[in-house]
C-alpha cells in the first residue's frame, strides 16, 4: 500500500504516531514495517469513503478520528475481503486479510491507549487457508527428528543438535519464528524448566514450560553445538577451538554458522529436515507451532490453556485448531 496517500493532516500525524507507539513498544521488525501500511489503507479507505469538510473547507480528507465508528472499520474489513492483490490480480488470502484484521486491531488499541478515540472494534480474524495443509502428524514430527543428524557429514554433531533444539523451541515450546529469532541465553532456564517468552506478538510475555527430553536436547545444544557456532574450527577442525570468530552475538540463543544471531537459517534447516525425510507437505518453521497446538488439543488440553501455551490474546485464534481437527477426523 505504499502507493497510496493521506490528505487530512490529523491522519498522517496518528500513522506517525502510531509507527512510533510499534518502536516505543518494541514490536518486531516486521510489525513495525507492515502494520502501519495496512493502517494507511484503512485511513485511506476511510478518505476516500467518508469525505468531509477540512477546516480550510476543502472536500476529501474524512471524517475525523473521533466521527469513525466500528461499523466503518467493519466495512473497511468487509471491502479488502473483495479486494484483488494488485500484483497477482486475484482476491486476497486469508491469511494476508488476518495480517490486515490484526493491523486494524492494533490501531484501535493504540486509539484507545493514546486517548485519542476510544473505539470498541475487534476484527474477527478469518479461518487461515492452509493451515489443513501444515499441520504434521506426531510420527512425522519424530521423523523430522530422527533426521537431524546426517551421518558422515561436515559438522553433523553440531548441526544435529542444534536442529534438535530448534524444534524444541519451536514445537515443544510452541513459539513463533520471531520468537524464536529474538530468543536470548537469559530467557532459557534449564533448572525450572521454562523459556522466558518477553518480545511476544503484542508486546506480550509469557513463560512457557519445557518438556523434559526437550530440555535434555537444548542442554547438549548449549554445551556443544552452540560453542561450535560461536568458535572458529575452520582449520583442521578443532586446532582453532576456543578461539572466537569476528563479531559473534553472545546473547543469542541460536547462533548461524557465522557466530550471530541465526534469524533465516530456521527456513534453510526445517527444509533440510523435510528433504531427508522425504516428505510431501510444504512445511515451515510455523507449521511445527500449529502442530504442537493440534497435538495438545488431540491430546484433551483446555483450549484455553491452549491458548495462554501459544500467547494468544484472543481464543478466536485458538479455535482454528478445534477446526482442524474436525477435518482431520472427517478425512480419516
Amino acid at each position: 500500500m505504499k502507493h497510496l496517500t493521506l490528505s487530512n493532516p490529523h491522519y498522517i500525524y496518528l500513522l506517525n504516531n502510531y509507527i512510533n507507539y510499534l518502536v516505543t513498544l518494541n514490536y518486531s521488525k516486521t510489525t513495525q514495517e507492515t502494520y502501519p501500511l495496512h493502517v494507511k489503507e484503512l485511513l485511506h479507505y476511510i478518505e476516500s469513503k467518508h469525505k468531509a469538510l477540512s477546516p480550510s473547507g476543502r472536500v476529501g480528507e474524512g471524517l475525523h478520528i473521533t466521527h469513525v465508528q466500528p461499523r466503518i472499520i467493519y466495512n473497511f474489513i468487509e471491502y479488502i475481503k473483495t479486494r484483488k492483490n494488485r500484483k497477482q490480480n486475484s482476491l486476497l488470502s486469508n491469511n494476508h486479510i488476518n495480517k490486515i484484521i490484526s493491523a486494524c486491531n492494533s490501531f484501535a488499541l493504540y486509539l484507545n491507549k493514546s486517548g485519542h478515540h476510544i473505539i470498541d472494534v475487534h476484527g474477527k480474524r478469518l479461518e487461515n487457508d492452509s493451515l489443513e495443509k501444515i499441520i504434521l502428524t506426531i510420527e512425522e514430527i519424530k521423523q523430522l527428528y530422527d533426521n537431524t543428524f546426517e551421518p558422515y557429514a561436515f559438522n553433523s554433531k553440531a548441526y544435529g543438535q542444534r536442529d534438535r533444539a530448534i524444534i524444541a523451541i519451536l514445537y515443544g515450546c510452541g513459539l513463533r519464528i520471531s520468537e524464536a529469532q529474538q530468543l536470548n541465553m537469559i530467557d532459557v532456564d534449564l533448572i525450572k524448566q521454562v523459556v522466558f517468552v518477553k518480545k511476544a506478538k503484542g508486546n506480550k510475555q509469557r513463560y512457557v514450560p519445557i518438556a523434559s527430553k526437550h530440555s535434555e536436547d537444548i542442554k547438549e545444544y548449549l554445551q556443544e553445538g552452540r560453542i561450535y557456532f560461536l568458535n572458529d574450527n575452520s582449520a583442521q577442525h578443532y586446532v582453532k577451538q576456543g578461539l572466537k570468530k569476528q563479531h559473534t552475538d553472545d546473547e543469542a540463543f541460536f547462533i548461524s554458522q557465522y557466530g550471530t544471531r541465526m534469524k533465516t537459517g530456521f527456513y534453510t534447516r526445517i527444509k533440510t529436515l523435510k528433504e531427508r525425510t522425504g516428505l510431501q507437505k510444504k512445511i515451515s518453521p510455523h507449521s511445527l507451532r500449529h502442530s504442537i497446538a493440534t497435538h495438545l488439543l488431540q491430546g484433551g488440553m483446555k483450549i484455553e490453556d491452549i491458548a495462554t501455551f501459544l500467547g494468544h490474546s484472543s481464543l478466536d485464534s485458538t479455535q482454528i485448531y478445534t477446526r482442524i481437527i474436525n477435518k482431520i477426523e472427517n478425512y480419516e
